[in-house]
């Protein structure tokens, strides 16, 4: 049984597809950036023995990326 609330014209799918498209992945895209920021300063401060400095710096730098990201994503321009 149909509710009647539905998308039912097939070009409008796809256009609501392509609108919500940049948004899906969002979130993946921000924690695998702040964990990479974060993997990277924890490494290079395991190999150069100055814990925790470099982890910080990385997170830091993890989080700006990520904001960056997001910015340009959800108000700042588009792709």
């Amino acid at each position: 049984m149909s509710s009647g609330r539905g998308v039912k014209d097939p070009d409008e799918r796809g256009r609501l597809i392509r609108e919500v498209a940049p948004y899906l992945d969002l979130g993946i895209r921000l924690a695998v950036t702040v964990l990479a920021g974060i993997g990277v300063g924890f490494w290079l401060d395991r190999r150069l023995g100055t814990q925790p400095i470099l982890l910080l710096v990385g997170g830091v730098m993890g989080i700006l990326v990520a904001g960056y990201h997001f910015w340009r994503t959800v108000g700042g321009g588009g792709r």
